[in-house]
């Protein structure tokens, strides 16, 4: 089923191709721009995008890979890309702040109306894409997040039992840190959800590490959000991101944005200024 059709966002004036990602555009404007951040993540590209075809037929899209690899990866990304206009590379020479800043780079570049963030490792699966859609439509949600932890939803795809458990730990450290922005959110560290483009309004995001999703949850100036069960999907080729260095890189960001963000903090900010320029 084709999705419904969105007018662009006002707010935001589409972005031309330039020197940073590279493509030939089709169209001005279309449905759902898909960000996929990767690094070294060669043997999955093709699968991935033969799935994403499948799962976006009938409907317009782009696919914005958002690349910090060693291996090659933007060698085959630009191959595919030439023969199929809605994929552009924008590929980094010099990482700055993980697969989160992979995709807050790519941002400015994107023109769906809507834009859906999903890793490159299979784990996240491209079908669920259109029901997000649907889903921000019924609902008016300007942030429609893919959740493991609601009914219907798994997150066996975790590798082992440990990493379930920092997922889940850091999530809730997140939810203790904004208990009113997060509250009802089940998710808010997935790398799967689906925003409008207007929603992002102006912000300057400035993550670290690879909870993208984190960053626009606590900067952004959205409404409303929901969410969509899916299964979380076994990797089938490379190694995780997650480990140590990873949590150390979340703590750093966590910090950073209770320290921009945290009303406890606004207010002892205002405290520190003087009086004439409160």
């Amino acid at each position: 089923m084709p999705l419904p059709r969105v007018p662009a966002s006002p707010e935001r004036a589409p972005a031309t191709a330039g020197p940073r990602a590279h493509g030939v555009w089709a169209m001005d404007t279309v449905d759902v721009s898909l960000v996929i951040p990767t690094r070294n993540e060669r043997e999955n590209i093709t699968p991935l995008l033969s799935e994403i075809r499948a799962a976006m037929a009938g409907s317009s899209w782009e696919a914005l890979f958002a690349d910090d690899s060693t291996d090659g990866t933007d060698a085959v990304i630009a191959r595919l890309a030439a023969d199929d206009s809605r994929i552009r590379l924008l590929h980094r020479p010099v990482n700055r702040g993980g697969l989160a800043g992979a995709v807050a780079a790519a941002l400015p570049d994107v023109r769906g109306a809507y834009v859906c963030v999903l890793d490159a490792d299979l784990q996240h699966p491209p079908d669920k894409v259109p029901d997000m859609v649907r889903e921000a439509e019924r609902t008016g949600a300007d942030i429609v997040i893919a959740s493991r932890y609601i009914t219907g939803g798994g997150d066996g795809g975790l590798d082992g039992r440990w990493r379930q458990f920092y997922s889940r730990g850091l999530k809730a450290l997140s939810k203790l840190a904004f208990p009113r922005r997060l509250a009802g959110i089940s998710d808010p560290l997935g790398g799967f959800f689906l925003v409008r483009r207007s929603a992002l309004g102006d912000v300057q995001l400035r993550p670290v590490g690879y909870k993208i999703l984190l960053e626009i949850l606590i900067r952004c100036p959205w409404q409303r959000v929901c969410e969509a069960p899916y299964r979380f999907r076994p990797r089938r080729h490379g190694d995780s991101n997650a480990g140590l260095r990873e949590g150390m890189h979340f703590l750093r960001h966590l910090a950073v944005l209770v320290f921009d963000c945290s009303p406890l903090f606004s207010r002892w900010k205002r405290n520190q200024l003087p009086a004439r320029d409160r």
